[in-house]
Formats: structure tokens, C-alpha cells, sequence
């Protein structure tokens, strides 16, 4: 019999049943270890691509770089000057030094003063200084301050080439001399002068006899305008007749009784009696006269002496002309007549009556006014009150344009208006060639200072930040080959100012050439600087 002997070993080989299944499946540890290796990968790469990235600020690095054949470059560029760092005078001052520093000018009210301090100027040559009294002309007005504390004159603005600063928008003026005016402006009337405008009535009730003139009839002073018939004239004149009749009547037994006396032939009683009738007479006489002076008429002197139908005669058409008497009716030729005179030489404005209408002394019944000589009322703002004197020049355009005219003011009200808080100023106006219009609305220009040759910069050239005004200064070496291309910032005061100039009463002097357009562009860069944007010029 055949024994199979089976050793420890051998058996152990052997497994049973399904667990000797899963140890033939079962994984050894090496290829577990060999399958996870791809994984590690896979992760290794995601990590440095996520290291990079941020390293990076996640760009794409150039070809070049990822080879290693990279050249860094050094970087030379001022981003709070825009200028190449090695050029930037304001980072670098050695390469040009700033110009000597003399603070704020209290006279003048400007830093780094100009005017006091002429070695400033960016001319070639000797600098000239204003014409006239800059500091009188300050003190004339309320003009813009500047603070003290702005320091923002101490920067330069600075350009790489002079091409550069054509691309950014700059262009120039020069600092120059001109005729400028600091004004008050004030809103007006042209009316005519009361003390030539007459609202006519007639002196006495009455009927119009005849319509002389009519509105739109130009008139000379003693023309007689109509005809009035009144009854209180005829009366008038009948008394005046009747008085020179009495006076001649008791001057004559005056004289008679005087020679009687003489021979004793009347008593002294009767005498004095005669004596006390002619002074009664000649009073009576004076009286009669007065009432036709008081009707306006122009009575002749001594007419006692005059016959009697002379008399009567002459004051039949007392005071009308021979031509007003044609254009009356034959009926209406009376001794009640009384005439309308124009007071003096103008126009007939308005005429609100007819012939044969009955008038009362309250009814006006012609206007006549003088257009030579008209008043401009002019309303100025009770804050511009106090630049208003007597005699300072004013000059009125019509609010359509079609008139103009200039004079002086010869009054200024006492007292503001409460209601419109404005003062009334009257300026007489010369009218001889009749071109104004009474009741012409416009605006008066009151001339507070006139100066000739006015230091003034194109309006645009002068720049705010609201604590202080400012020009860019052109460097008065700008122009020459290799120069840095410099603007020296300048606080200014400004005065009097029109359309398109401005004047500077201090910080400029003439000939000096300033930015005009892309100033603007300029102080917002200096504003940017100044916030601290930041300076790598030498990282």
C-alpha cells in the first residue's frame, strides 16, 4: 500500500474551500503601490500649477521665460510724473534744482511772489514788471483769495519731449498787455427827464377853440399848441381895460384938482379924496394886469400909456400869432381866447383831446417832452453798492441792441429799496441825434477802473481748486535742445475780466508764455500726484 506522506509546507499550499479562492485573487502590496503612482501625479502637477498661477497673477508666461533666455529689463518709468525715471526732475532734484523759495507774499497775497521777487520770471532777458499799481487795483474790488497752506505751486509739471506734450493736448500764450475794465453790471430804464416832460392843462375851464399840434409834432419852446375859449379870459381882459380907463380918468382930476388946490379954489379934503382914487385906480390897474400874467399871458409893460383902442385892440388876441388866428373858425374869434405854449423844445407824446371838447383845469390835455436829454435809472445789487460813486462812467445797451449810449452818474440814492434790495443810480444821457427811446429797458455797465495796459492770460489758462488759482508756467528754457521740458505751477490773483481774457494782478508778468488749452488736463494730473500715487522711480 501506497502512503503519501504530506509535509507542513505543502499543506499550508493546499488552502480549502472559497477561502482558498480569495487568497488566488487577493492583490499583492507592490502592485497596489505601483497603481496609486499615477494619482500622485496627477495631484503633484494640480498643486504647481495652483502655486504658479498665483505666483503669476495667472498670465501666461512667455516662450522666452519658460526657456530661461529672458533679458530683464531695467524698468525706468516715473508713473507719478509720467516721465522716464532717469529724466524726472521732481524725484531726482539733483538733476535740475528747484528755483529759491520765498513764501507767501501777504501784499500781493500769492506764494512765491513774482512782482516782489522778479528773478522768478521765466523770461529771456530782464523781466518787466506791470504798468500800473497792481496793489491799488486788488484793493479796488473783492477779488479771489488764495490759502496760504495750498502748497501745490511747489511741484513741477514736467514732459518727456516737447512732442509729448503736444500729444497730451498743450498749447501756449503769452503773458500780454491790453485795455481792461473792472465793471458793475445793473439792470435799467431809459426815461425822460422829469424836469423836461410836461403834462399840460389848460389854466381856465373852457371849450378847445383849435387843435395846433397832435401827437408825434415836433415843437419849439412858445409854439402855441390849441386854442381854449373862456369866458374867465374875456373877463379878464374887459377888467384890464376897464382899470386903465378908471386910472387914466382919476389921474387926470388928480392932476386938475393939484392945480385948484394951488389958487385955494377946492379944499385939501378934495384932494385927498382925488389923491386916494388914483392909488384906488393904479391898484386896481396892477390887479387886472396880475390876472392876465396869471393866465400865462405876457402882458405889455406901461399899456396904461397906449390909447385906449389900441389897448382894447391888443388885448383882443393877446398872445396868439396871426397863423394860429387863420385856422379858427370866423365865430370862435373872440377875446376869450387863451393859448396852450409848448414849455420848451421837444415832441407832442400824447394828446388826448379835440376841438370843441369843454376842459377842466384838472384834465391833461397834451405831453410834451424834451428827447435830447434822457435818464438812465440804473438798480444795482445792494452788494455792489459800495463800488458806486458819482461821476464814474456808464454805458447802456438796450436789451434788442439797437441802442446804445454811455454818460456819468449824477445821483446815487440815499436808501436801498426794501422790496428789490437795490439802489437806484441816475445817469444823464445826451440825446441830441434822437437815436434813444424813452421807456427803453437794457443793462447799464458802470466802469469801476479802467486800465490801459492790463496784464491779462487767455481765460482758459487759469485753473482752480477752490482754495487757490493757478497758470502753468512755461520753463524759459523749454525751447532749447536737451532742456527738461518744464511748467512751473504759479498762484495768481485775477482782477477785471471779459469774453475771452482775464486779468492778473499778480503771479504773471508779461512776456511770459503759460499753458492755455489742456490746463485743465494739467492740474488734474497734479491733483492725482498729490494724492500720493505713488513714486517707483527708483524700485
Amino acid at each position: 500500500m501506497h502512503t503519501t506522506t504530506t509535509t507542513p509546507q505543502r499543506r499550508a499550499r493546499q488552502p480549502r474551500g472559497s477561502e482558498a479562492v480569495r487568497a488566488e485573487n487577493r492583490p499583492s502590496r507592490w502592485t497596489s503601490l505601483i497603481g496609486a503612482v499615477p494619482n500622485v501625479i496627477v495631484f503633484a502637477i494640480l498643486g504647481a500649477v495652483l502655486y504658479v498661477g498665483h505666483h503669476t497673477g495667472w498670465k501666461m508666461p512667455k516662450v522666452s521665460e519658460l526657456f530661461g533666455t529672458a533679458v530683464k529689463q531695467r524698468d525706468d518709468w516715473c508713473s507719478e510724473h509720467l516721465v522716464p525715471s532717469s529724466q524726472c526732475v521732481e524725484c531726482s532734484s539733483e538733476l535740475l534744482p528747484k528755483l529759491p523759495e520765498f513764501g507767501f507774499c501777504r501784499k500781493h497775497g500769492v506764494a512765491e511772489c513774482v512782482l516782489d521777487h522778479p528773478e522768478l520770471a521765466q523770461v529771456q532777458g530782464g523781466p518787466q514788471l506791470p504798468k500800473y499799481d497792481t496793489v491799488r487795483a486788488l484793493a479796488r474790488m473783492a477779488r479771489p483769495e488764495n490759502n496760504s497752506k495750498n502748497m501745490l505751486h511747489k511741484q513741477r509739471v514736467q514732459f518727456s519731449s516737447a512732442e509729448s506734450a503736444a500729444r497730451f493736448g498743450i498749447d501756449v500764450d503769452v503773458v500780454q498787455e491790453r485795455p481792461m475794465s473792472d465793471v458793475v453790471t445793473a439792470n435799467g430804464e431809459l426815461t425822460f427827464d422829469p424836469t423836461r416832460l410836461a403834462h399840460l392843462a389848460s389854466r381856465v375851464q373852457g371849450t378847445v377853440a383849435a387843435m395846433l399840434k397832435t401827437m408825434g409834432d415836433e415843437v419849439r419852446s412858445g409854439d402855441v399848441l390849441l386854442l381854449v375859449d373862456a369866458a374867465r379870459v374875456g373877463e379878464a381882459k374887459a377888467r384890464c381895460l376897464q382899470s386903465v380907463v378908471q386910472l387914466d380918468l382919476r389921474r387926470t382930476t388928480a392932476e386938475r384938482l393939484r392945480v385948484l388946490a394951488k389958487d385955494k379954489l377946492v379944499t385939501a379934503k378934495a384932494l385927498n379924496e382925488a389923491e386916494a382914487a388914483l392909488q384906488e385906480a393904479e391898484i386896481n390897474l396892477v390887479s387886472a394886469r396880475q390876472s392876465l400874467v396869471n393866465l400865462g399871458f405876457d402882458v405889455p409893460d406901461e399899456m396904461e400909456k397906449e390909447g385906449i383902442e389900441r389897448l382894447e385892440e391888443e388885448l383882443h388876441f393877446l398872445d396868439i400869432p396871426a397863423n394860429c388866428l387863420s385856422a379858427l373858425p370866423a365865430g370862435a374869434k373872440t377875446t376869450n381866447l387863451i393859448p396852450l405854449r409848448a414849455p420848451y423844445d421837444g415832441v407832442v407824446l400824447s394828446s388826448d383831446v379835440v376841438a370843441g371838447e369843454v376842459v377842466e383845469t384838472t384834465k391833461v390835455l397834451l405831453t410834451v417832452a424834451d428827447p435830447r436829454r434822457l435818464w438812465l435809472l440804473l438798480n444795482v445789487r445792494q452788494e455792489d453798492a459800495r463800488y458806486v460813486t458819482s461821476g464814474l462812467i456808464v454805458r447802456f445797451d438796450a436789451d434788442d441792441g439797437s441802442q446804445r449810449a454811455e454818460g456819468h452818474i449824477s445821483w446815487i440814492s440815499p436808501t436801498v429799496d426794501a422790496h428789490t434790495r437795490t439802489l437806484q443810480v441816475r445817469v444823464l444821457l445826451n440825446n441830441a441825434d434822437g437815436r434813444l427811446r424813452g421807456q427803453t429797458f437794457g443793462s447799464g455797465t458802470i466802469v469801476v477802473r479802467e486800465e490801459p495796459n492790463a496784464v491779462v492770460v487767455p481765460a482758459e489758462a487759469v485753473q482752480s481748486t477752490g482754495d487757490a488759482r493757478f497758470i502753468f508756467v512755461r520753463d524759459k528754457d523749454y525751447l532749447r535742445e536737451g532742456s527738461y521740458k518744464l511748467f512751473h505751477v504759479r498762484q495768481v490773483r485775477t482782477g477785471a475780466r471779459d469774453g475771452e481774457y482775464v486779468e492778473l494782478l499778480a503771479g504773471a508778468l508779461p512776456g511770459e508764455v503759460l499753458a492755455t488749452q489742456g490746463s485743465a488736463a494739467i492740474l488734474a494730473q497734479l491733483l492725482r500726484s498729490n494724492l500720493g500715487a505713488g513714486c517707483d522711480c527708483h524700485n
